[in-house]
């Protein structure tokens, strides 16, 4: 355990400054290739990547974010600091992630505890489909039809009628509403999925047989015994559908207009429209996109990093050195 936590704490500062690199790296090159072939985007030379990244990195540690850029959408004339947009942007999507994560790591949990049969063990059929048409669904997907009832809604019952429901836009109200029913769909039925199936497997073991010949009723052996044992996989499970949620914030919280990191990294990715001859001045803008990228693969790594510490916590088996290496 120890020679793992040592390791990943190693390796999680490589990966970053590594990403780190790459962002800036790559911003500071293709945004010159990008301008000569694109009329709306400022001509700019790319200049030495050396120095530029020396002196990106020293503000960096010095916490000199002096840079201003204008954020679109925002007032004109007033150019934000770097460090307060991503700053901004980090709070806002960590605030959507861990209300979306919260929420479907409980839905889905008691999703799949009330799709398993006990005697015999198995799965209800609902479940099945349920997960498979959910599973179906992306989550921009779930977005675009969400909006698309409200339309319909405010169309049925004619001029006049206001939305229920703000369809875009940040606030931590109702503006809440729609960007969490899209985020939470597919990872909620995927759990509830993966806990069924677990836990139906689980209950068909023999210690369970032997449990239930003594005399413990099934909620007692389900939840002292068999959901214990599945712990590892779940904690496991949710870190993956906490990196989907992360992937799929790009595409949310632009239908949303949600101020987050994934808008903020499609801004630095997504040329500009034709709306000016200088377009925006965050598109591949070097040290915006390297401090996207770097937060991002944070979030993918330090999930991973909490769920594996929380596997071995709760499942000993994977704590043997044999084991640890191979995990590891």
């Amino acid at each position: 355990m120890t020679r793992f936590l040592i390791r990943r704490l190693v390796l999680i500062p490589i990966a970053l400054g590594l990403v780190n690199f790459l962002g800036f790296t790559y911003a500071h090159f293709a945004k010159p290739l990008r301008a000569e072939h694109t009329p709306y985007v400022q001509a700019v030379e790319a200049g030495p990547l050396m120095p530029a990244y020396s002196e990106y990195i020293s503000d960096v540690f010095r916490l000199n974010f002096d840079q201003k850029v204008d954020i679109p959408g925002a007032s004109r004339g007033v150019p934000s600091l770097v460090g307060e947009v991503i700053f901004d942007a980090t709070l806002a999507s960590l605030g959507l992630l861990g209300l979306a994560m919260l929420i479907s790591s409980i839905l889905g949990v008691l999703l799949g505890l009330a799709a398993v049969k006990n005697d015999p063990p198995g799965v209800h059929r609902w479940l099945t489909w349920l997960s498979t048409t959910g599973l179906a669904m992306p989550s921009f997907y779930v977005g675009s039809l969400l909006i698309f009832a409200l339309v319909w809604y405010v169309i049925r019952n004619g001029p006049g009628t206001e939305m229920p429901l703000p369809v875009g836009g940040f606030g931590w109200d109702s503006h809440l509403v729609l960007p969490l029913l899209a985020l939470i769909v597919r990872p909620t039925v995927q759990l509830a999925f993966t806990t069924a199936g677990l836990l139906s497997t689980e209950l068909d073991k023999q210690y369970i047989i032997a449990a239930r010949s003594v005399g413990h009723n099934w909620r007692t052996i389900r939840n002292r015994y068999a959901l214990r044992n599945i712990l590892a996989p779940i904690f496991l499970m949710t870190a993956t559908l906490f990196r989907m949620l992360v992937g799929e914030l790009v595409l949310v919280e632009w239908l949303f207009r949600w101020p987050g990191l994934g808008r903020l990294l499609a801004w630095t990715l997504v040329p500009p429209q034709l709306t000016s001859s200088s377009g925006s001045p965050l598109f591949l803008n070097p040290p915006v996109m390297a401090g996207t990228l770097t937060i991002v693969a944070a979030l993918f790594l330090l999930m991973d990093f909490l769920a594996s510490i929380l596997v071995r916590v709760y499942d000993p088996r994977v704590r043997t050195p044999e084991i640890d290496t191979h995990v590891s």
